[in-house]
């Protein structure tokens, strides 16, 4: 059964505690993305880890910054590679400025493709292009931004087909022109629903879409019903 769960940052915005929280409780939720997009919530986060309860999730990630304006890239390394072992990492290509630093990460490194405010990450050719780049790390596969790239969502297949192997999580949400993570519509749901024979069942949906508490259930359920 594929574990399904939320971002902590959709929840509430640089507050991976009430996100968490948020979550606690739902027999259905066993995924949870800890959540630090902006870098000066990263040292707060990882100082935490280990004392969160986070015992009904089978699956924990971390989302790194997507961009460092106050952190410096190897004080940001440094913090990330604190986290348990077994926590995912996940990461914008545009964070790695020194790749062999990243590279050390092996196979917790997590590469995302991106949207198309992004220079690379987007297509077919630049995911294959990065990963090659880091042979061990996974593959984070969010669909919005594959949506946004090629509504068609063949782009989003042929990632999901050729890098299945690596294939480590999904992000799920409707994403904006300009990059806002939305509640799923009906046209996000079908063309989301044109991946479900190439994603493994086991893989787990990290929700995106910010959304309030009281609407929390009703992501769950679309979510859960996509594939």
């Amino acid at each position: 059964m594929r574990p399904i769960g939320f971002s902590t940052g959709a929840l509430a915005k640089g507050d991976f505690h009430t996100g968490v929280s948020l979550q606690q409780g739902h027999p259905t939720l066993r995924a949870v993305e800890l959540s630090a997009l902006r870098d000066h919530e990263l040292p707060a986060l990882v100082a935490a880890a280990a004392q969160l309860d986070l015992t009904q999730f089978t699956y924990v990630s971390v989302h790194a910054p997507s961009k460092l304006s106050t952190v410096p890239e190897a004080e940001a390394f440094a913090h990330l590679s604190n986290l348990p072992v077994n926590w995912p990492i996940i990461v914008h290509p545009e964070l790695l400025q020194t790749p062999a630093l990243w590279r050390s990460l092996g196979a917790r490194l997590c590469l995302e493709n991106m949207d198309n405010r992004k220079a690379s990450g987007r297509t077919l050719p630049e995911m294959r292009d990065l990963l090659s780049a880091f042979p061990e790390a996974a593959f984070c596969l969010d669909l919005g931004h594959a949506k946004q790239v090629d509504p068609t969502m063949a782009t989003a297949i042929q990632m999901a087909t050729e890098f299945r192997a690596r294939l480590r999580q999904l992000h799920v949400s409707e994403v904006g022109f300009n990059g806002e993570h939305l509640p799923l519509s009906a046209l996000a749901i079908y063309a989301f629903q044109l991946l479900a024979s190439v994603i493994p069942a086991d893989c787990p949906a990290i929700i995106e879409s910010v959304v309030s508490a009281d609407r929390m259930e009703v992501e769950m359920r679309k979510t859960a019903e996509l594939f």
